[in-house]
């Protein structure tokens, strides 16, 4: 199946052991843009894991990356992009030393501003249901260049097509997964996904 780029699944809460599977349940539907997140128990090693299983077939992300510590085990377990909840300067220069690519958590007019200038790749608007559906277009007049924005935060099956109008890209949580559920029913939720059109 063809990959859909427009989606981030975000496995907040996966295990190691459940890691592999639920990923290649994604990759089967054609979600292979996946982030696991920091505060998920043992973290590194479903990423090492699921780098090991898919190699290159998979960009692998790490989320809620918050400290220095947690991009330093990122980069060493193979991470290709990292999120962030929030726009840290610090965080964002040494990610892009390290050649990362960046999506950060931004809300306001300003933070958007300030992660340009830090050369932040995709503006994640969190929490995207808080603001209006079009906000990226009101905000890309200004800008004087080009900006990806991606809408994570309240994203459901039902209303992707919805932020996909005006957001480059979302990132679906426990809309896709949480923690414990079945391999089954991961594939019951992109069914879902497919026939909203995604």
């Amino acid at each position: 199946m063809e990959s859909n780029q427009k989606i981030i699944a975000i496995l907040r809460g996966i295990t190691a052991d459940e890691a592999v599977p639920h990923i290649a349940c994604l990759a089967e539907n054609g979600i292979t843009r996946i982030e696991i997140t920091t505060n998920s128990p043992s973290w590194e090693t479903s990423l090492c894991r699921v780098r090991q299983r898919f190699g290159g077939d998979i960009q692998l992300g790490v989320g809620t990356v918050t400290t220095a510590d947690h991009l330093r085990r990122s980069v060493a377990a193979g991470a290709d992009f990292i999120l962030t909840p929030n726009l840290n300067p610090s965080i964002v220069t040494q990610a892009k030393a390290q050649g990362l690519f960046v999506c950060a958590g931004v809300f306001t007019p300003g933070e958007i501003f300030s992660a340009v200038e830090l050369g932040v790749d995709v503006m994640k608007i969190f929490p995207a249901c808080a603001l209006p559906r079009n906000y990226p277009q009101l905000i890309k007049g200004p800008l004087s260049q080009p900006v990806s924005f991606s809408a994570v935060g309240g994203v459901e099956v039902d209303n992707v097509a919805e932020f996909l109008r005006y957001y480059d890209s979302v990132g679906l949580g426990s809309a896709l997964y949480k923690p414990g559920q079945r391999v089954a029913d991961t594939a019951a939720r992109c069914a879902q996904l497919r026939q909203h059109g995604q």
